[in-house]
Parts: structure tokens; C-alpha cells; sequence
């Protein structure tokens, strides 16, 4: 190495970044030209892109002489809106749901009050004797008994003196003591998660591994005493899962390297999770907006009294559309949150200075540009996979429902689950390059597609055990969570139910808490997952350059994990 100003190598030589001039194995173009200034923070650079003059356009393809393939380096595209038309198109559906909950929301409110109020003999809540916030207030405190009662059935407090009586149901403030206890383990356990997965990769990895077959072996000895064909899908599963384990060992140090990479980029920017977590408060805000929307426009249009009973048939197509609203609206909210990650990991990668505090500017940039120039690339994606999901949740309620059945239909759920997986599995790698780059969302696409294929690595990035690891640290969490919640709920005296139901709900209570904080948690480092495999096929030198001792390590493991396919 020697020093050298800050420069980014052309096609023709080795890349030059950061003050350090980098030499590796790439197979670039044999073009002489010179090297130009490189500035990351540059608006309109990027990876590949060169100060001075538009490059002819052979010197940013790269080829790769042992697969035969070419790609295009990624560069960073000039700040504009991308696919514009798919970002007003979905602020256009969330004004046409809030349309429809204005409407249709007070007309059922009004209904059912009417209905009610005329059963039970009482005066109509609508002849003006009572104010509309009243009113309001009134089917508010209804929907909150309702929820309450649906969601937990009834709760009671039991004395530890006497425990076989009932003394009256739990207060609230018990509930939120359980929900808060639950959240304020999770969420420094699942932090100190992300140090020992950075310690104990291989580990976690391997045992995961073991798991896995452990849970297969329970469910097979189990499955013996059900029925002969449920003892051959549990021999098979756990035969599965056994081979598997075989095939992937040797892959263990290449995932663990992957995970230790971008594990570490995620808590040198843990503001990440303040967005993550943010999320769950947008969905669950989300999910009631949307419920109350769907059952009163439904209920209106079918003409529906307060028991169910409808005289219209429901039209098939508006709830079509409003599952369509929903599935598109989650994809979006997930969708935003791994672009932000890309675009941290990215800067992380190539500008550690930008991107190594808790609040770093990487953080905020990535999500502003998520939420802004991107948002028409994130709303395309996510709507392709939302209208498979719309359409596979329409054919399974078909299917369920006393007018349906039938093999065609369980084929076509099936299908339609088959491409909906391929797509949002294809949407993951496209929405790395959108946040690394800004790319739109068919050029990203392709993009990423091309530097798979031309380097080989198709099977690279099927690989999941890092998956598998995130997947068993957040059930860990938890169970920790869970049985933190069950010694309250007995020293309290709180029972849900009767004695094994106060056990249960408890303990499925935090367990839930602490799995989905941590399993928010996880998903920003599987997202980095991803954007590191992305970077290192395109930038293995800024890599060895930023962070040699991981990039040391990983060169390694993929060496040994995948010897044909890389060759750094």
C-alpha cells in the first residue's frame, strides 16, 4: 500500500480510497486512463462514481473472466424522486382509507347505538338529548371492554390467602405492569444480544444447528403416538432437518463472519432501533385504523345489523382492495426500515466517520432518503408483493369458506404463497441497492441480479443461517421475558382465568413482549445481512481498507465456504 490523496480507481486499475491506494485480485478492464478525485459526500458519487467528466460507458463495466459475466459498479444517483407515480399512488389509497373511516365509521356508530339502545328499551342516543361526544365517548368505552374482552377474556385477581376465590378483575395498571416489566428486560438483553453474537457467532450458529434437530427429534417421538402419517412427516422433518445440518456445517465460519459484519455495523448505529421500534407503534396504529375502516364499510355496504346478520352479500372486490391496502401499507412501513439500514450500513462501509454514533448522520440521512426520493421505489416493491398477499388471503378465505374447497383452490393459495415469497425475497437484494444508491426500483433490481450472476454467487445468497440464529435469539429473549412475567403475575395474585390459564397467559404475555422487541430488533441485523454481501461483492477493497480485521476474517471464510465461486 502507499499513500495517496483521496482517490476511487477506475476500471483500469486497482481502487484507491480513503488516503490508502488498495490492490486486490478484481479482474477490472484493461483501460489506461487516470484516476480521479473521489468524494463519498458528494451528492451526485458513489461507488464507481469519478470527479472530473462523465466516464465513456465501458470504463464503469466490470467483467468477470472466470463466470463470463458483466456488471454494472453501483453508483450513486443524483437526488430526484424515483417511480413518483407509485409514492402519490399510495398517499392517494391512505386518503381514499380515510375517506372511507370518516364516512362509514360514525354511520356504524350511530347503527349500533341505535340498535342497543332500542334492544335494551333506553331512550335512541340520537334524538339530541345526549351530545355527540357522548355519544362518542360512550362507543369508545365500548370498544375498549370489547377489545379488552376479546383480546384477554376475563381477568381476575386472585388473593394469595385465599386462593380459591375471586375477589374482582385485574386493574389495568397490573396489565401495563407486566407489559412494561416484559419491555424493560427485552430491550437491554436483546442490546447485549448483539455483543455475544459478535463473540460467539460460530456458536450461536452451531447451536443453533442442534436446535433446530432437537425440536425436529421432540416433535418425531410425539408424532409417533397421533397417527401413522403423522409419524412419517416427523421422521421426515427431523431426517430434514438432520441432513441439513450436514450439508451447511462447513458454512458456519463464512455465516458467522457475515453476521459478525453486520452485527457490528448495526451497533455502531443503534439510533437504527429507535426506528424499528417506532415501527411497531406505526403498525399497531395502522391495524386499528385499518380494522375500523374495513368492519364499517363492510358493515354499511352489506347493510349488517349489530349481530352479523348482512342483507347484502359483501362485493368481493372492495375487500380486495382493502386487503390490498393493508398488506401494502405493512410491506411499505417493513420495506422503509431495511432501506434505511442499507443506506447506514453503506455509509458505514465506506465512510466509517459518518456513520460510527448512536445517532450518527448515516442513520438520519438513510431514513430521509427513505422516506423521500426512495419512498416511489419502496411503494413499487412492496405493492408487486402486496397484491400476491391480497389475492393468496382472498382464494384462502374462498377456500375456508362452506361455498369453497377444492383442490384448485388449495393449488392456487399455494402458488400464490410460492411467488409471494420469491418476491419479497427478490425485493430484499433490490432495496439494498435502492438505499445504497438510490437506484430505482427495476434498475435495482437488475442491478443486483446482474452482480449475482456474473460473479457466481446465486448460491451464496441463499444461505440462511445467520437467519436461523436472529430467529433463536428472540425466542431466547423471549422465554426469559415470559417467565419474568409469570412470577409477577403469581406474586401479584393476578389470574387469567383458572389456575393453568393464569399460568399461560402470563407467561404468553411477556413472551410475546419479549419476543417482539427483540425479533424487531433482529431484522435490523438480518437487513444488514444483506447489504454487507451486496457491499463486499461490489467494494471488498474500501472494505480491507476501513476495516481490516474483519475484512481479513471474512476473506478467509468465503474462501473456504465457497472456493469456486470467490476469488479475492
Amino acid at each position: 500500500m502507499s499513500s495517496q490523496p483521496y482517490f476511487n480507481a477506475n476500471a483500469s486499475g486497482p481502487p484507491v480510497v480513503q488516503g490508502m491506494l488498495v490492490t486486490n485480485n478484481n479482474n477490472y478492464n484493461n483501460q489506461a486512463t487516470t484516476a480521479h478525485t473521489y468524494d463519498h459526500r458528494h451528492p451526485n458519487h458513489g461507488v464507481g462514481a469519478l470527479e472530473g467528466g462523465e466516464l465513456p460507458p465501458h470504463q464503469n463495466i466490470y467483467e468477470d473472466a472466470d463466470n463470463g459475466g458483466t456488471w454494472t459498479k453501483g453508483e450513486v444517483q443524483p437526488k430526484r424522486c424515483n417511480d413518483a407515480f407509485f409514492a402519490v399512488l399510495f398517499y392517494a389509497h391512505l386518503i381514499g382509507m380515510a375517506v372511507l373511516a370518516s364516512t362509514f365509521a360514525p354511520q356504524m356508530l350511530n347503527q349500533v347505538a341505535e340498535q342497543a339502545q332500542n334492544a335494551d328499551g333506553q331512550r335512541n342516543l340520537l334524538d339530541g338529548e345526549e351530545s355527540q361526544a357522548e355519544v362518542t365517548n360512550k362507543f369508545s368505552t365500548t370498544l375498549v371492554h370489547i377489545t379488552t374482552y376479546l383480546s384477554s377474556s376475563t381477568i381476575h385477581r386472585r388473593s394469595l390467602e385465599e386462593n380459591d376465590s375471586v375477589s374482582g378483575v385485574t386493574e389495568m395498571s397490573d396489565l401495563l405492569l407486566l407489559l412494561s416489566i416484559s419491555a424493560l428486560i427485552a430491550l437491554p438483553i436483546s442490546t447485549l444480544a448483539l455483543s455475544v453474537m459478535i463473540r460467539h457467532a460460530q456458536k450461536l450458529i452451531k447451536f443453533a444447528l442442534f436446535f433446530n434437530i432437537t425440536v425436529a427429534a421432540v416433535f418425531a417421538i410425539g408424532s409417533l403416538f397421533v397417527s401413522p402419517f403423522a409419524a412419517l412427516s416427523g421422521i421426515l422433518l427431523l431426517a430434514f432437518t438432520a441432513y441439513y445440518a450436514y450439508v451447511v456445517w462447513g458454512r458456519i465460519p463464512f455465516a458467522a463472519c457475515n453476521l459478525v459484519t453486520a452485527t457490528t455495523a448495526v451497533k455502531a448505529n443503534l439510533g437504527l432501533a429507535f426506528f424499528a421500534y417506532g415501527n411497531l407503534f406505526i403498525m399497531v396504529g395502522w391495524s386499528s385504523w385499518w380494522l375500523v375502516t374495513f368492519t364499517s364499510t363492510v358493515y354499511v355496504l352489506s347493510e349488517c345489523d349489530s349481530s352479523g346478520n348482512c342483507a347484502k352479500e359483501t362485493n368481493g372486490f372492495i375487500v380486495f382492495l382493502l386487503m390490498l391496502s393493508y398488506y401494502w401499507t405493512y410491506q411499505v412501513v417493513k420495506n422503509v426500515l431495511h432501506v434505511t439500514v442499507a443506506g447506514t450500513v453503506g455509509t458505514w462501509w465506506f465512510v466509517p466517520t459518518d456513520a460510527a454514533t448512536f445517532c450518527s448522520s448515516a442513520v438520519r440521512q438513510s431514513y430521509v432518503r427513505s422516506v423521500t426520493t426512495s419512498f416511489g421505489s419502496i411503494c413499487f416493491g412492496s405493492l408487486l408483493v402486496a397484491i400476491l398477499e391480497a389475492l393468496k388471503s382472498m382464494v384462502r378465505n374462498l377456500r375456508e369458506s362452506e361455498d369453497g374447497g377444492g383442490i384448485l383452490l388449495c393449488l392456487a393459495e399455494c402458488l400464490l404463497a410460492f411467488l409471494a415469497d420469491i418476491m419479497e425475497y427478490f425485493n430484499q437484494w433490490a432495496f439494498v441497492f435502492v438505499g445504497l444508491y438510490g437506484y430505482d426500483f427495476l434498475t435495482a433490481g437488475k442491478n443486483v441480479l446482474n452482480l449475482f450472476n456474473s460473479r457466481g454467487w446465486t448460491t451464496i445468497i441463499t444461505d440462511s443461517l445467520a437467519q436461523g440464529v436472529l430467529g433463536m435469539v428472540a425466542v431466547a429473549v423471549g422465554l426469559i421475558t415470559g417467565t419474568v412475567a409469570l412470577a409477577i403475575a403469581r406474586g401479584k395474585g393476578m389470574v387469567f382465568g383458572d389456575e393453568l390459564g393464569a399460568s399461560a397467559a402470563s407467561f404468553f404475555l411477556g413472551f410475546t413482549i419479549g419476543w417482539g422487541l427483540t425479533n424487531t430488533l433482529m431484522t435490523l441485523v438480518s437487513s444488514a445481512v444483506n447489504t454487507v454481501i451486496v457491499c463486499y461483492a461490489e467494494a471488498p477493497a474500501e472494505f480491507q481498507t476501513n476495516y481490516p480485521k474483519l475484512s481479513a476474517d471474512m476473506r478467509a471464510s468465503w474462501r473456504e465456504a465457497w472456493p469456486t465461486e470467490f476469488r479475492y
